[in-house]
This record gives structure tokens, sequence and C-alpha cells, in this order.
């Protein structure tokens, strides 16, 4: 099959869908298929990566905007290539891109629901935004409802999706290289307890309330707290930190590579995830594959899978702080406890979230949208 993606952001943009994509080119090339990746940010010396001209969103500049917003050149080259299906990774500028190629040259597509940034109307401020949040949404709603089929990672998501009034909607959870995130937490981290929040930067990822929850286990002897990551709170968090007196106790990482974040984990103790926006959370995903126990919100979508205690994650209110940081008291005191969470979250991850069976169920969707096509149904 000749695949084509589009997507807003692509690796190394350091994000979960681009990450995502990257592993997904891998593993489909490697199983002989064609992936073409159409998106706005990514490396253009990488074969079969398009990006067309773009300037840095300004308050976000990890993100782009398009230059040209009619890309003809962009359309010539798909209809070029011939494409067998098209998949979009989102409803904003390539999602319609990849939505009007699809109905110019007849091509099947299915939509992945990656982020609800409904939840993100309250967080992020700037004029008008509410409005420009709830128009964006029933935009997404539209352009979805136009596609073959969605996927969503979890079935929250799913339930968001069928609630807009979509109904050719599957679950398909994400996945996680658990080849790479091998490492098993054991006593040896424990003394040197370490909580690590790895991700996005801003304020619908709640990591605020990580700073909060430091001051409040000041008096523990042999904790810390790393945050890596950028985006937008990245200077209001640090200001934060240091305004709190706890720079000896919060470590602001920022951007880190794959590698750097796999080493992280490896010598982390516990991952913490305050985030009520997420559709799924690759990086609380890679943390349990790693042997990391995940502190999350109670509504995380991995908590639909099994009990906490089977998958290593525990769930707290993150507006509790007392509550929370009795949470984290708990796993530094009772080693014990900790140890079954550490195994169960690496069972957890390696029998739930194998790429293979990922990949093997996208192959089996396009395979039978393109016979569809093909059949004229």
């Amino acid at each position: 099959m000749r695949i084509g993606y589009f997507t807003e952001t692509y690796y190394p943009t350091p994000d979960g869908v681009s990450h995502y994509l990257r592993d997904i080119k891998k593993g489909l090339e490697s199983r002989g298929h064609e992936v073409f990746i159409f998106s706005l940010t990514g490396d253009r010396n990488e074969n079969k990566v398009f990006i067309p001209h773009s300037v840095p969103l300004v308050m976000y500049p990890q993100y782009r905007l398009p230059v040209n917003f009619f890309p003809f050149g962009l359309f010539r080259k798909i209809k070029k290539l011939k494409l067998d299906i098209l998949h979009i990774q989102d409803s904003f500028f390539m999602g319609s891109i990849g939505y009007r190629a699809s109905v110019n040259f007849n091509i099947p597509i299915v939509a992945t629901f990656h982020t609800d940034f409904s939840k993100m109307k309250n967080t992020i401020k700037f004029l008008f935004s509410k409005r420009a949040f709830d128009l964006s949404w029933r935009y997404n709603l539209y352009l979805y409802r136009k596609c073959k089929m969605v996927l969503c990672p979890s079935n929250a998501a799913y339930s968001t999706i069928r609630e807009g009034g979509i109904e050719n909607v599957r679950e398909l959870p994400l996945f996680v290289d658990t080849e790479r995130f091998v490492h098993s937490v054991g006593d040896q981290n424990h003394d040197n307890f370490t909580i690590i929040y790895i991700g996005r930067l801003v304020e619908d990822k709640g990591v605020r309330t990580i700073v909060e929850i430091a001051s409040n286990l000041r008096d523990m002897e042999g904790i810390r707290f790393i945050i890596a990551g950028t985006g937008p709170d990245e200077r209001i968090i640090g200001d934060l930190v240091r305004k709190k007196g706890l720079e000896g106790l919060v470590e602001m990482k920022g951007y880190v590579d794959e590698n750097e974040k796999i080493k992280l984990l490896g010598s982390s103790t516990l991952f913490i995830h305050p985030s009520k926006s997420d559709t799924f959370g690759i990086s609380v995903l890679e943390a349990l594959s790693s042997g990391l126990p995940a502190l999350v919100s109670s509504d995380f979508p991995l908590n639909n899978y099994c009990g906490n205690e089977e998958n290593g994650i525990i769930t707290t209110d993150f507006s509790d702080i007392p509550g929370t940081c009795s949470e984290i008291r708990k796993l530094v005191d009772d080693r014990e406890y900790f140890r079954r969470l550490s195994e169960a979250a690496r069972k957890f991850s390696v029998e739930k979230f194998s790429m293979q069976s990922h990949i093997d169920a996208l192959i089996d969707i396009y395979s039978d949208l393109i016979a569809k096509k093909s059949q004229n149904i």
C-alpha cells in the first residue's frame, strides 16, 4: 500500500503525535508498505516527508503556521504519488489538506482523534479564545464526519467522538516501544526518590500543581522532582519554582530528546501526570513500560483498561494537594507496595499495548477500505 499521513507535527517535534507517526512509518515500511508524511514540522531531509513553507507560532514556537494557505504544489505532489489511503491526524491545516485530497482524487480517508482541544478552552486564554475553541471543535466534528472511519486511542475519546454525532468510530489504543523503554525500577532508585513529569508545559496539563506538591513535600529527605518539556508555561513554572524557593528540590530540564527521556525514566522512581485533557497519554505508557508507577487523575483514559494495582497506576484528585501528597508518602514508605506497582506497570504495558498489534489493526482497516472502494461500496 501507498499511505499518506497528514499532520501538523512530525518527528523530531517534541510531542506524542510526532513520535507516534515516526514509529508507525518505520513499522509499516518494515512490512513493505510505502509511507508518505505531509506535515508543517519535521526533518526535511527524511525520505518521503513533505513540509510546505511555514513560520513559527508566536506563543508556541515548536508548532508552525503555513505561509501559503493554498498549496497547489502540494496537491500536485499528492496526485502524482497515486496514494491508496489517506490518514489525517487532526482537523487543522494539514488535516484539511488531506480531506480535500481525498475528495479531489477519490482516495479513502481515515482520521485519528488524538487531542481533545475542546477541554483546553478554559485553560488556554487569548482574545476570543472560547469562541475560537468552540468553532474549532465544531469544525473538527464536521471534518471527521466526512471520513470513512475515525480511530480513537481510548474509551473516553471514543465516547467523546460518538457524543459528537459520529457513528463510524473504532477504539484503537496507541502503543509503546517496550524494547526501548525497558528499565525496571528497583530499590536503588527508592533511596533517591525522583518524581518526574515529561510533556508539554501548558496549563491544561496541570504542571503547576506539581510545584505545589513539591512545596508540600519539602520536609521529606531524598525526594526530588524533575519537570521536562517545553511550552507556553515554561517561564511561569520556572518563576513559581524560584518564588517558592524550590530550586534545590525541583529541576527544570527543558526539552529532552528521546534518548535522554529514556535515561531520565530509567533513573527516576515515580511518574506524575496531572493532566485532565489527554485522550490517551503516551508519556504515561512509556513510564509504565520503564517500570515506573504513575500518579494520574481519576479520569485518566488508561484507567479504563483494568484496576489500579493491575496496571501500576495510582489515581488521585490533584485539586486535593494534601491528599495527593499522602499518596506519594505511602509510595515512599511502603516499599513492598511500590514494588508490586512497578512490576504491574511493566507487565501491563507489555501485554496490552503492542506496537505490532496496533500496526496489524491499521493494515486491516486500510485494506478493507481500499477493497470497498474497488467494489464501489
